[in-house]
């Protein structure tokens, strides 16, 4: 893959008013280990850039991450994708320091960017990071078990992406202390036969399609502990598509679930009446 001319894109980064003081331009593979700091940030990535050979891409509290609006990358969705192919990927964010993925765009919109993508047995450790204007915010790809148990996305907050904020193919993914609001489509999609999907103390609300969980999996998934944006059941299963509204589809067990976000100290309810989605295992 050619890298871009570090002139002519400070001229479009100009041009289109997103230049920083500091600014880096990065397009291509990441193949050693790698450290993104506060002090040349903005960080800049048109096309996709791959972390492969075992490296490690770690990027520091504050830094913000921006990706051009383009087409026809050809990976995996349209739009410039950072990859954790063969290697890990570190945000070293803190609380009101988080690490941002973002669109380049002056005026920012839905899809302007591809996606996180976590192919395999590959760690990624996501502390303090928004994910933001992109197509699917954090796209798994048969994800293994065993990275799964490796990696943390405690404190990030997804949101504003065109289809899911979290999509799940055929993977294994383990949700902690995860936001996932406001997204056009969906707020969490599970797709493939081999799902293997867990969701705790998260806040899964507010999105704007019609469900905050889509299981399009056949495997159940327990998504307890978590807020749905409100504490009555019915109108939490309206927002929960499973094996209530297909039946060669998995469960989504949501109780107990949260009074109130887990960012507001949220704590669980006792409500353990009404319809339970776990009778369907």
């Amino acid at each position: 893959m050619k890298y871009i001319c570090l002139a002519v894109a400070w001229a479009v980064a100009l041009a289109a008013g997103t230049a920083g003081a500091a600014t880096d331009f990065r397009q291509g593979n990441i193949e050693k280990n790698t450290t993104w700091t506060l002090d040349k940030h903005p960080y800049y990535i048109q096309g996709d850039v791959h972390i492969l050979n075992g490296a490690t891409l770690t990027i520091e509290a504050g830094v913000e991450v921006r990706f051009y609006e383009v087409q026809g990358t050809g990976g995996y969705e349209d739009g410039a994708e950072l990859v954790v192919k063969n290697g890990s990927l570190v945000t070293n964010g803190k609380s009101g320091m988080p690490v941002t993925f973002t669109s380049a765009n002056r005026v920012k919109k839905v899809g302007d960017w591809g996606a996180i993508v976590v192919y395999g047995s590959n760690q990624v450790i996501l502390e303090n990071a928004v994910i933001e204007y992109a197509t699917n915010g954090l796209r798994f790809d048969r994800t293994t078990s065993s990275g799964a148990s490796r990696s943390s996305f405690a404190g990030t907050r997804i949101r504003n992406c065109l289809k899911c904020g979290v999509y799940a193919y055929n993977a294994a993914v383990n949700l902690y202390h995860v936001s996932v609001e406001r997204n056009v489509d969906s707020g969490v999609k599970t797709s493939g036969n081999n799902c293997r999907v867990t969701a705790s103390y998260c806040d899964i609300n507010n999105n704007y399609g019609m469900y905050n969980f889509y299981n399009d999996s056949a495997n159940n998934v327990e998504a307890t502990s978590c807020w749905w944006g409100t504490t009555v059941p019915n109108l939490i299963e309206m927002r929960i598509y499973d094996k209530k509204d297909n039946p060669t589809r998995g469960a989504v067990d949501y109780t107990p679930y949260l009074t109130r976000p887990w960012r507001e100290g949220g704590g669980v309810t006792n409500y353990s009446t009404g319809f339970l989605k776990s009778l369907f295992k």
